[in-house]
């Protein structure tokens, strides 16, 4: 998770406009053309998830507040 309204929010959303910014879509010429590009933007997309999340424990114990 990352946390709303946080400084790590901003950063992510930052490098995923970057991201999407230099997506070069000049050569597509075919289907492989594309399936490389959105593996590429996938794998980029985990990079940048993963440098800003943060692993939360989900219990069964809920606390009642």
């Amino acid at each position: 998770m990352i946390v709303k309204n946080s400084e790590e929010e901003m950063r992510f959303i930052d490098e995923i406009i970057e991201l999407v910014k230099g997506l070069n879509m000049d050569h597509i010429g075919s289907k492989e053309d594309l399936e490389q590009l959105v593996q590429e933007f996938a794998h980029n997309m985990d990079e940048i998830w993963f440098k800003y999340s943060k692993m939360v424990n989900i219990t069964r114990n809920l606390r009642s507040w």
